[in-house]
């Protein structure tokens, strides 16, 4: 069951959210705390809302910062994820290169894939056989996908792999995507969608409705919370 905050703009949901993390961060006792983002636009706004009103409040020195997913361009590309992220919060806060770990979208798709589940599985703890993030901020699509895995692509939800190639149905953009068992095997998950247009999708994937990769997913966490403005 995912618990449901709703607020009354993308603005005050982007403050609960951050408040949410505070708390799970500071949980961690001082430790490293591993925390996979997401890119698009309503992270954009949440990061630039990190760098303005919480810049002096995060305890950034605790984060190792990862990406969800990437689009397989070259960073300086606008729709790079993680160009995004840099130039919204990276750019204004206090991270050093060593707290960074980002999806290299200019390389190879296959052999980045590759290097990069094997970067995660060396940094991170393991449950079983999945590395296990302390936290994954993840976005739902008005068509039900996460984390670049979309609707049809059944097999990236199970697949052994951390990361894989996966291909936007509708543009043929090749994009590298955190898999689905280890989404499932995080100590937190938290979604964040906004937005008018998200309302109905927002209302089956809650649910748990396997047509979605974000229901698929929701329904097999134990502990997961969604903010948003629309439901």
């Amino acid at each position: 069951m995912i618990k449901v905050n709703k607020f009354s703009s993308s603005l005050e949901a982007a403050h609960g959210l951050t408040k949410a993390l505070l708390e799970q961060i500071n949980q961690s006792a001082g430790k490293n705390f591993h925390l996979a983002i997401s890119g698009g636009n309503t992270p954009a706004g949440l990061f630039r809302l990190w760098a303005d009103e919480y810049k002096e409040v995060i305890p950034w020195k605790q984060l190792q910062l990862y990406w969800v997913d990437e689009r397989c361009v070259p960073p300086e590309h606008p729709e790079s994820n993680f160009g995004m992220t840099k130039r919204a919060l990276l750019d204004k806060v206090s991270l050093s290169d060593l707290q960074i770990h980002r999806i290299r979208g200019e390389y190879s798709p296959e052999v980045e894939a590759k290097r990069y589940s094997a970067l995660i599985d060396n940094l991170l703890i393991k449950h079983e056989i999945y590395p296990v993030f302390d936290c994954i901020l993840l976005g739902i699509g008005s068509d039900g996908h996460t984390s670049s895995l979309f609707p049809g692509q059944d097999s990236l939800l199970i697949s052994p792999e951390t990361y894989v190639v996966s291909v936007n149905p509708q543009t043929g953009q090749q994009r590298i995507a955190l898999t689905g068992l280890p989404i499932i095997h995080a100590r937190n998950v938290i979604f964040f969608a906004t937005g008018k247009d998200k309302a109905e999708i927002l209302k089956e994937v809650i649910k748990g409705d396997d047509r979605y990769p974000a229901g698929y997913i929701i329904s097999r966490l134990t502990k997961s919370e969604l903010f948003t403005d629309c439901i």
